[in-house]
């Protein structure tokens, strides 16, 4: 069968749009089938149509010779910041990320100052947003709270952070931060910043240093007092607080620049369930990977690129997606209501990128013998990607054991993860020896 991977466009959405939108649809079919709830949900044609057409995403496909969508893949990037899809919000947050914040100003003056002036338009991009969404919400009578209440009581759509409340408040303040932009440069670095900040945030900062008895305390007094008046921003930012369960094993700080500029995630990706084959969902996401970095990269002040993507804890597939391609740092954390989601994330630098990509497109050629490129892989560099798969392999078998032994619990749906694995392992294990004779080295590092 001859396979192609190809972009949908605004130019080729008549012939493949709806056979993308179809494919979603059998996929959740199949995984709902099988007892995996919960763990896809989909785009929509209409969603996956203004992904083709926006500069910030891609929309990959793979396609037979007929032109049959076999797979597809979106990579997103450019969200607003704070809302649904804005996975880097998560790594910043908290004490010690304000920590973090106030150790990159000179002085304390400095960073109060722009506490405070952000604070203000802060304040000032919530009275945009809650205007225009009153304006399309009538129902609620001018009283922003109702739309809060109304998604509190209910039953199946707490304000969680797919609230549409939630979205759209996110949205038109970030809108308005970035028109003020224009004439105030790092505000949005800044928004981002102090994000989290509220009245009291303030007033303890500003009362420890003394600052309450100089002419700025009545600038002070008056945002604390305007904002307590207006009640409605603190109340929907304690509503809307992120919940992290686990504490992070890892060195949270190398994330704190990741923003939705500099970070793609790796949003979604299928495949035909009557047509899988072994590694093209890795293939396509690499070929996304690949586009997006290198146009991120065309920017010389661009440093760093983030990779990101959530996943359904119990959707093991999706997690040795991520895990292939770097993603191991994670937080576990409530994404939807009554849906916990791992959020994970890893860093390439400018420097490496293309070590990067090359490194993963030698791996995908000696794993599942896809190498377009006709790149060349000796055989040491073909040991190592064995032996570095198999550990990884290893592991993960010893860790699915150790799940279902210490809990009880296996994992939900009808692939049985601990065989498969297993079998994966003793694959690995007979590959590697036959790459360790063909280079003549001693094999006696080979697992038995």
């Amino acid at each position: 069968m001859q396979l192609k991977i190809v972009e949908l466009t605004k130019d080729n959405e008549d012939k493949y749009l709806q056979q993308t939108a179809d494919l979603e649809q059998k996929v959740l079919s199949t995984m709902e089938a099988n007892g995996q709830v919960g763990q896809l949900f989909i785009t929509g044609k209409d969603d996956i149509s203004e992904y083709a057409h926006s500069k910030e995403n891609t929309v990959l496909l793979v396609v037979d010779e007929n032109d049959r969508v076999l797979a597809a893949s979106y990579i997103t990037q450019g969200q607003k910041p704070f809302t649904y899809n804005d996975i880097t919000k998560y790594f910043k947050y908290g004490e010690r990320y304000q920590e973090y914040v106030k150790s990159l100003y000179r002085t304390e003056k400095d960073y109060e100052k722009d506490m405070l002036t952000t604070y203000k338009i802060k304040i000032e991009a919530f009275k945009y947003a809650k205007k225009k969404i009153l304006e399309q919400y009538p129902q609620y009578e001018g009283d922003i709270l109702k739309f809060l209440e109304h998604e509190l009581q209910e039953e199946h759509n707490h304000f969680h952070e797919k609230s549409e409340l939630r979205e759209l408040l996110n949205a038109y303040m970030s809108e308005y931060v970035h028109e003020k932009s224009a004439q105030n440069p790092g505000l949005e670095q800044r928004y981002e910043m102090f994000y989290w900040t509220t009245a009291d945030d303030i007033f303890r900062e500003f009362g420890k240093s003394g600052i309450n008895q100089n002419q700025d305390s009545r600038l002070l007094d008056k945002y604390i007092k305007w904002q307590k008046d207006d009640i409605e921003y603190l109340k929907l930012l304690h509503e809307g607080s992120l919940v992290i369960y686990e504490e992070p094993k890892f060195n949270i700080e190398k994330y704190y620049s990741a923003n939705t500029g500099n970070s793609i995630e790796l949003d979604t990706y299928i495949t035909d369930p009557e047509a899988r084959q072994v590694g093209l969902a890795k293939i396509l996401v690499l070929a996304g990977i690949e586009k997006h970095m290198k146009e991120h990269f065309e920017n010389k002040s661009d440093n760093d690129i983030f990779l990101c993507s959530t996943l359904h804890r119990d959707n093991l597939s999706s997690k040795y997606v991520s895990e292939f391609f770097g993603l191991t740092d994670s937080l576990y954390v409530k994404r939807r209501d009554g849906r916990n989601r791992e959020v994970h994330i890893c860093r390439v630098k400018r420097e490496d990128y293309k070590k990067y990509l090359e490194n993963m497109k030698k791996k995908i050629a000696v794993l599942y013998g896809y190498n377009p490129e006709h790149l060349s892989v000796s055989q040491e560099e073909t040991a190592d990607i064995l032996r570095e798969q198999l550990a990884y392999d290893e592991n993960e078998l010893k860790r699915i054991k150790y799940v279902k032994k210490s809990t009880g619990r296996t994992y939900k749906g009808s692939i049985n993860y601990e065989n498969s694995k297993a079998l994966k392992v003793k694959k690995l294990r007979k590959r590697l020896l036959e790459a360790l004779k063909e280079k003549n080295t001693d094999n006696r590092d080979v697992p038995e």
